[in-house]
């Protein structure tokens, strides 16, 4: 019985650093550390290993995994050598984890678009991230709707539950959202 709520546990654990390294929260906090330690995405993983030899020397990637939780090998992995694991197979077949990581790269994809002006994004766009992203990922999923009127009748459905599979999924693994980023920077750079 102890070895069974262990696994379930370390499975847990699994999904939720997947889940923090594919949302928007594990890109920005990535981000913000690349770029003040000038972290060269275009070297090879064994420069990079060499030049931080897996060290402690970047505070803010400690600091990150204590307050999340999350296993320091695993993140300093993730930030400093692109390295990502594939899905569980939980996570792979939940389908609120998919409608999850299809948002947050949509808020990637809007947030990345915005620094690049690749493309015209409207003002309301230009203000919000989470609302556009939820927009889109249900729009997606509902591609093969044909029907103007039926695609709109379900786009705003299909949009509420989105929204609160969102959240569901952000609360039971303890992914930081959006409006808490700016409190995880601060504790990180403390």
């Amino acid at each position: 019985m102890k070895a069974a709520g262990k696994h379930k546990y370390d499975t847990y654990r699994k999904t939720r650093l997947d889940l923090f390294i594919r949302s928007y929260a594990g890109y920005f906090t990535c981000n913000y550390i690349k770029t003040k330690y000038k972290i060269d995405d275009n070297l090879s993983a064994s420069q990079l290993q060499e030049q931080f030899s897996g060290k402690r020397i970047i505070p803010e990637i400690s600091r990150l995994s204590r307050v999340l939780n999350l296993n320091y090998q695993l993140l300093w992995r993730f930030v400093v050598l692109n390295g990502r694991q594939g899905l569980n197979r939980k996570a792979k077949t939940n389908r609120k984890i998919e409608v999850f990581l299809a948002i947050e790269e949509e808020m990637i994809f809007l947030t990345i678009a915005r620094q690049d002006k690749e493309y015209i994004i409207s003002d309301d766009y230009e203000r919000a991230t989470l609302s556009p992203a939820i927009e889109r990922a249900a729009g997606n999923s509902l591609r093969h709707v044909n029907n103007d009127l039926i695609f709109e009748q379900q786009l705003n459905e299909v949009q509420k539950e989105y929204a609160r599979w969102y959240y569901e999924t952000a609360c039971k693994y303890k992914i930081p959202t959006l409006r808490i980023i700016p409190f995880l920077l601060r504790l990180i750079t403390l």
